[in-house]
Order: structure tokens, then sequence, then C-alpha cells
């Protein structure tokens, strides 16, 4: 209250202080356990997803006709690439953004220990080189869809009959644009190879996703093989770290 003067007496202004600082920290707490929801549902959700993608891929050690089999292992393992952003949301402080090149080492290494050490060829061989950045979580699962496809298709067509398959996936962000490669050492592309041709759905969901970001998506012969690529325009939707 005002005293004769219309200036706020020491009581008054004391009371006022307390009731802010009483609101500050409801607020704080109800920010808290909104952090602690969020952090949750993605535990909850990336315990689906890996529960989801583990019922495909027995379905496919089932399953007897090949085509279906490497469907089901398709499936499973672009399930796995989205499970992977929701992991790392949980064990992270910011919910909406994650560290890309770890979230592209930690895909690799699932795609290496799964169906990839199945199958031929001798080895396999999967490295990643990635810019430090941090990327949104929508995009970042976006992408790790198209890293999945890249290499699953090198994996399948690039290497030589009976020699060892290497792949080498790289992400670099310069002037605003994040480029990922994924490179092999086999045979190399068809000179007429065109990728808005195929009509398989690994690459029509490429196109969708690199469209859907404003980028674009294609293939060229490398020194030693193919190599597949992606262009997102990321100004303001990414930052080193």
């Amino acid at each position: 209250m005002a005293d004769s003067t219309g200036t706020l007496n020491s009581a008054t202004l004391q009371a006022e202080l307390e009731e802010l600082r009483s609101q500050l920290a409801a607020r704080e707490e109800e920010l808290r356990q909104a952090e602690l929801l969020m952090r949750e549902v993605n535990h909850r959700v990336a315990n689906s997803l890996q529960l989801a993608s583990s019922i495909l891929r027995m379905q496919a050690h089932q399953e007897l006709d090949a085509h279906t089999r490497d469907q089901l292992e398709k499936a499973g393992l672009r399930i796995g690439s989205i499970q992977h952003v929701h992991n790392r949301l949980y064990r992270s402080g910011d919910m909406r953004t994650i560290e890309f090149s770890q979230y592209l080492r930690d895909l690799c290494n699932d795609l290496s220990d799964s169906v990839l050490q199945d199958e031929s060829p001798k080895a396999f061989n999967l490295t990643a080189d990635c810019d430090r950045m941090r990327v949104e979580t929508d995009i970042a699962s976006k992408l790790g869809l198209v890293v999945n496809e890249f290499v699953t298709n090198a994996f399948k067509h690039g290497h030589r009959d009976n020699e060892d398959c290497a792949v080498r996936v790289s992400a670099h962000l310069a002037e605003g644009v994040l480029t990922i490669e994924v490179a092999d050492d086999g045979p190399g592309l068809p000179k007429d190879f065109d990728i808005g041709r195929i009509k398989g759905l690994g690459m029509r969901l490429v196109r969708f996703v690199s469209s859907s970001l404003g980028g674009e998506s294609g293939a060229r012969n490398g020194a030693k093989g193919a190599v597949f690529f992606v262009t997102i325009p990321l100004p303001d939707h990414a930052e080193r770290v």
C-alpha cells in the first residue's frame, strides 16, 4: 500500500516480491514436470519402436519367401532408425534438437550389428565421418531414414563378388547446406542410372524426404564405386557444436 506521498511502503513491496517468487517457483516446477513427462514419453516411444522393430526382424527370419523376408527386414530397420532419435531425446536435456553426428554413428552401429552381418559379402565395414552439429529432431529422424536406405542399398549392391564391402557415410554442413553421402567401393553405377526412375519403396522414400525438406537427392560414380547423396538447406535448423 502507498503512503501519503504515493510511495510503496516496505511491507507492501516485500509482499509483492514474495508473491512473484512464489509464482516463478510454481512456473519452474511446471516446466520441470513437463520436461520429465516428455522424457518419459520419448522413453516409452523408443521402447515401443524397438519392440516393433524386433518383431518385424524376428518374423523376417522365419519367413521362407525371400522377397517378403527382405521387405520385413527393411521395415524393421526403418523403424529402428526412428527409434534412435527417441533414445537420444530420452538421454538428452534438449527435446528440440539432437547431436546429429552421434545419432548417425549410433544408427550405423545398429545397421552393422543387424542384417548387414547375416549375409554376404565376406566382411562389411561401415564408417561415419560427420561434422558435429545439432539438428531439429523431426529433420534428424527423416534424414536417418535416408541414411538407412542408402546404407542398405550399398550393402546389397556396393561390392564385387567375393570381395569385402566398405561403405562410408559422411555428413557435412557448409554455408547452411547439409550434404549427406553414402559411398561404396563396388562396381559403380551404369551410365544411364537415374535415381528418379527407381520405383522401389526405399528410393521413393528418399526422394520424398529430400523434397519435403526442400533438398534434392542423387547418385553418381565416385573414385571407387557409387555415391548416393542428399543435400538439404538448413540455414535456420542446424548449428555446429
